[in-house]
C-alpha cells in the first residue's frame, strides 16, 4: 500500500498526477485573475435617458463622469406590467447608439463598441435609467475560468479512475432501486411513508424556512383548492408533479372559480389542465385574454395566470429550494409545524363556538346538562385557540399577533375566557358572547392563509408589536361584551339596569387599554419613521372609537342614565370598532400590512 503524504508538497503531487484537477484549479486562479482585472480597470456607471436629448457620457458610482464611444438618445421607453398594474415585469428602452437602433430591456443587454448597457430601471419623470459596464479584460479572464471548470468538473465525473465513478460503483445497486421506485410514482405517486419523511424537509417558501409539508399543502390550495388530489397527499402529488411533469400536464389540477373564464377557455367544469390552456401551434391561451377584451373577470385571469406560474415553476424545479446548510429546522420545530398544518384548528374552533352557542339558547331554562356540555365545548375552543397560538409562537418566533389571523384569535381568546369567567351572568348573554366569539372564529378561518406563519415587514420587528395590539384587542373584546349586554338588555328589558351597571364596569378599562393602545402606536410610529402622528385612517377611526365610548361614561350626558338609551347606544358603537378594524383597510393606509 502507498503511504499517504500529507504535505503540501503531496497534494501538489497528486494534483499535477491528476490533470483534470489541475485544471479545476487553474480555473479558480482564471476567475479570481478576472475578478481582480475587473476591480483595476473595469469601468461602471449609468446613464440617464430622457425623450430629445443626447448623452455621450455616463456617471460612475463614484460620481465621476467618462466620454461614451457614441452618442445615445433616448425613443421610447415601455413598462410592462404584470396583470392588475401594480407590479412591473419588466422595462424595455428602444434607443439610438451613434444612429443605430438599439433595443435595451431586463435580461437583455445591448453591447455598444464594447460598452455594454442593461435596462436597470426608470425614474418618476420617465426617463430610463441604464447601467453601463466596460470591461474589455475581467470578463474574458472570467469567462474563460467558468469555460475551464465546466470542462474539468465533466472531465473528473467522467474519468474512469476518477473518485466519483468509484462512488458511484458502489452505489449502483441503490440507482436500481431508485430507478424502479420513481416508475411506479408516475402511475400512482410516491409511497406515502416516503412522502411524509420528505414532508419533514426543510426548504425555503414565502421568505421563511418551513417544512415541505407546508410548501406542498399550501401550493396544492392555490392550484386545486383541496389539500389532496385524487387520493395522494399534498406532497405525493407536488413530487410527482416535479418528476413527471409531462404525464401531469394533461391532468385537471387548475381550478376555475369563474363560469366565463372556463367557457372562453373550452374548459368543461371547474378544473383545467396546463395543456387546455395553450393550443396546438403552443400559444398561450390566457395571454390572449388578457391582452384583448373578453368580457371575463380580469382578477379571474390573473388568478388563473398565477397558478399557471406556479406549476411551470414546479416544473423547472426552482419552487422547492431546499434550506441552505446550518438553516434547517430543529425537529421539534418540525413537529410543531406539522401539528399546526395537520389539525384544523380555526374551523373547528368556529365549529366548537357555534355550537356552544345553540346549546347556550337551548338549554335557558331547560336542564342543567346541556350547560355543561356547552361549557364542555368553550373550553375545548379555548384550549384549540391557545394551542394554535402556542404553535404559531414556536414556528414564526415572534408573538402571533401581526396580523388579521392572529389578532381575531387573540379576541376569541379573550371572549372565550370571558365566557368561563361571567358565571354571575346569565346563560343568555354568555350565549350571546359564545355567538360573537364564533362570528369571530369564522371570519378568522376564512381569511387564513395557509401557511399563516408569514415573514414579519421590517417595521414590525418592534417589541412594540406585542404592547400595541394586545392593548388594543383587548379594549376591542370588552366593547364586544358591552355589545352582547346591549343585545340582552333590549331584548329583556327587565334586566336592562343591572346590565348598565355590568357595561360600564367593562367600559372604564376598556376605555384605559384603548388609550394605552393608541399610545404605543405612537410612540411605536415615532421610534420607527420620526412621526408619532400622521392622521391615517386606522389611528384616527382608533381616536374616534376612543371618544365614542367616553361619552357614556360621563354622568353629565342625561340620555346616558336611561338604561334604554345607553344600551341602544352601545349597540350602535360597537360600528366604530368595526370601521376601525375592518372598514379602514379599504382605504390607503399605513396599517394596510
Amino acid at each position: 500500500m502507498k503511504s499517504h503524504d500529507p504535505s503540501y508538497r503531496g497534494v501538489w503531487r497528486r494534483m499535477f498526477r491528476s490533470p483534470a484537477c489541475l485544471l479545476l484549479h487553474l480555473s479558480f486562479i482564471l476567475v479570481i485573475a478576472g475578478g481582480i482585472a475587473t476591480w483595476l480597470t473595469a469601468e461602471k456607471g449609468a446613464v440617464r435617458l430622457v425623450k430629445g436629448e443626447a448623452v455621450s457620457e455616463f456617471v460612475s458610482r463614484d460620481g465621476e463622469t467618462y466620454p461614451l464611444p457614441v452618442e445615445l438618445s433616448l425613443e421610447s421607453f415601455d413598462i410592462d406590467w404584470y396583470p392588475g398594474g401594480e407590479i412591473a415585469r419588466g422595462y424595455t428602452s428602444r434607443i439610438l447608439a451613434g444612429g443605430e437602433p438599439v433595443e435595451v430591456s431586463v435580461n437583455r443587454i445591448a453591447d455598444v463598441r464594447g460598452y455594454r448597457l442593461c435596462q436597470s430601471g426608470y425614474d418618476s419623470s420617465g426617463a430610463s435609467v441604464l447601467s453601463v459596464n466596460h470591461d474589455p479584460w475581467g470578463i474574458p479572464l472570467t469567462y474563460a475560468g467558468y469555460v475551464l471548470f465546466s470542462v474539468a468538473g465533466l472531465w473528473l465525473l467522467l474519468s474512469p479512475r476518477g473518485r466519483f465513478r468509484r462512488l458511484l460503483r458502489s452505489l449502483c445497486v441503490a440507482a436500481l432501486l431508485c430507478g424502479a421506485q420513481g416508475a411506479a410514482a408516475a402511475v400512482a405517486g410516491i409511497p406515502a411513508e416516503t412522502a411524509d419523511s420528505l414532508g419533514r424537509m426543510s426548504v425555503v417558501y414565502q421568505g421563511r424556512i418551513v417544512t415541505f409539508n407546508t410548501l406542498s399543502r399550501d401550493v396544492l390550495k392555490k392550484l386545486y383548492g383541496q389539500e389532496s388530489y385524487r387520493g395522494l397527499s399534498p406532497e405525493q402529488t407536488l413530487i410527482s408533479m416535479r418528476l413527471y411533469p409531462d404525464e401531469w400536464k394533461s391532468l385537471p389540477i387548475l381550478r376555475i372559480d369563474d363560469n366565463d373564464l372556463a367557457q372562453a377557455l373550452g374548459v368543461e367544469g371547474r378544473y383545467a389542465s396546463l395543456t387546455d390552456l395553450f393550443d396546438s401551434e403552443g400559444s398561450y391561451r390566457v395571454d390572449s385574454l388578457m391582452r384583448l377584451p373578453s368580457g371575463v373577470d380580469s382578477r379571474a385571469i390573473a388568478e388563473l395566470d398565477e397558478k399557471v406560474g406556479i406549476v411551470l415553476t414546479l416544473h423547472s424545479g426552482d419552487l422547492i429550494v431546499a434550506a441552505p446548510a446550518g438553516e434547517e429546522l430543529s425537529r421539534w420545530r418540525v413537529d410543531a409545524e406539522l401539528l399546526y398544518n395537520s389539525i384544523p384548528f380555526s374551523r373547528l374552533s368556529f365549529i366548537f363556538l357555534f355550537a356552544a352557542s345553540l346549546l347556550g339558547f337551548v338549554s335557558i331554562g331547560r336542564i342543567g346538562f346541556l350547560w355543561r356540555i356547552t361549557v364542555a365545548l368553550v373550553w375545548a375552543a379555548l384550549a384549540l385557540s391557545v394551542v394554535s397560538a402556542a404553535l404559531e409562537w414556536v414556528i414564526s418566533r415572534h408573538i402571533p399577533l401581526s396580523n388579521t389571523f392572529g389578532t381575531l384569535r387573540f379576541a376569541v381568546i379573550i371572549l372565550t375566557v370571558a365566557v368561563l369567567m361571567m358565571r354571575r351572568q346569565g346563560r343568555l348573554i354568555r350565549s350571546v358572547v359564545l355567538l360573537l366569539a364564533g362570528a369571530l372564529a369564522l371570519v378568522a378561518f376564512l381569511v387564513e392563509v395557509n401557511p399563516v406563519v408569514t415573514p414579519l415587514m421590517p417595521v414590525l420587528h418592534s417589541p412594540w408589536l406585542s404592547f400595541h395590539v394586545s392593548l388594543v384587542m383587548t379594549s376591542y373584546s370588552l366593547f364586544a361584551l358591552t355589545f352582547a349586554a346591549a343585545v340582552v338588555a333590549l331584548l329583556s328589558k327587565g334586566s336592562a339596569p343591572r346590565l348598565r351597571v355590568f357595561s360600564l364596569s367593562l367600559l372604564y378599562p376598556a376605555e384605559w387599554l384603548l388609550g394605552l393602545g393608541i399610545i404605543t402606536g405612537s410612540v411605536w410610529a415615532n421610534e420607527s419613521w420620526g412621526e408619532y402622528w400622521s392622521w391615517d385612517p386606522k389611528e384616527t377611526w382608533a381616536l374616534v372609537t376612543f371618544l365614542i365610548y367616553a361619552l357614556p361614561l360621563h354622568p353629565s350626558v342625561a340620555f346616558m342614565r336611561r338604561p334604554g338609551a345607553f344600551h341602544a347606544y352601545l349597540l350602535l358603537a360597537l360600528a366604530t370598532v368595526g370601521m376601525t378594524y375592518f372598514g379602514v383597510n379599504l382605504l390607503d393606509s399605513l396599517h394596510a400590512y
